[in-house]
């Protein structure tokens, strides 16, 4: 085991804010996911006005009854693609999110999301898992999705708020595990580990020679 160091310059600092908390530097949302987050309502939100238009003028003309097969069938059709507005962007992390470090716990919020305050004392443990070459073995590829999905069989279910693939960290509440991006992962660790003298906490670094493992407790 790898001592918890917490002096300069192994950890960067976080400062604590006098009153409300203070803001985790966060990952930018990478470019991939942001476009998504813009082209999802652009595209389905006008569609939905017209078909929702098309639909109303036929059954006011009278092309289309109400109780028949057809108009169900355009009201779908029209439903569809205002779920696929909502529902994209509510379980797909392609709006930007950001954490806080507040007296009651760490706090993450979302757009379409509902503000999510995990405890200190009830983070058990972190896995920091940083991508340090743009091409990474594939032994290190393996043993991040082996991970996962160990994890998954366990009965562990992942809830998505990171910003970025190449820097999450997941924290262990329960048997959910939160991922986050935050900037300084290192910082972070430390704060945490300052509120919960139980909390260990693991950094994986995945190059494209291989892994490298630092337990933290």
């Amino acid at each position: 085991m790898v001592p918890f160091l917490f002096a300069e310059p192994y950890f960067w600092e976080i400062g604590l804010a006098e009153a409300g908390g203070e803001e985790i530097p966060a990952v930018q949302l990478m470019l991939r996911r942001r476009l998504l987050g813009y082209l999802v309502p652009a595209f389905n939100m006008p569609l939905f006005g017209w078909n929702l238009y098309q639909m109303l003028t036929r059954v006011q003309t009278g092309a289309v009854n109400v109780n028949s097969a057809a108009f169900l069938e355009e009201l779908l059709v029209t439903l569809s693609a205002l779920f696929l507005s909502v529902v994209i962007p509510r379980f797909f992390p392609v709006y930007r999110s950001t954490y806080r470090l507040e007296g009651e716990g760490l706090s993450i919020v979302r757009f379409l999301h509902r503000r999510k305050v995990l405890p200190y004392g009830e983070i058990d443990r972190a896995e920091v898992y940083l991508r340090l070459d743009e091409k990474i073995s594939s032994d290190a590829k393996n043993y991040a999705m082996d991970a996962s999905t160990g994890y998954r069989k366990s009965g562990f279910k992942f809830k998505d708020y990171t910003n970025a693939e190449d820097k999450i960290m997941n924290l262990f509440v329960g048997l959910d595990i939160y991922m986050i991006s935050p900037e300084k992962p290192k910082a972070l660790l430390k704060e945490l580990k300052t509120r919960n003298r139980r909390f260990t906490a693991k950094i994986v670094e995945l190059t494209s020679r291989g892994k490298r493992i630092q337990e933290l407790g």
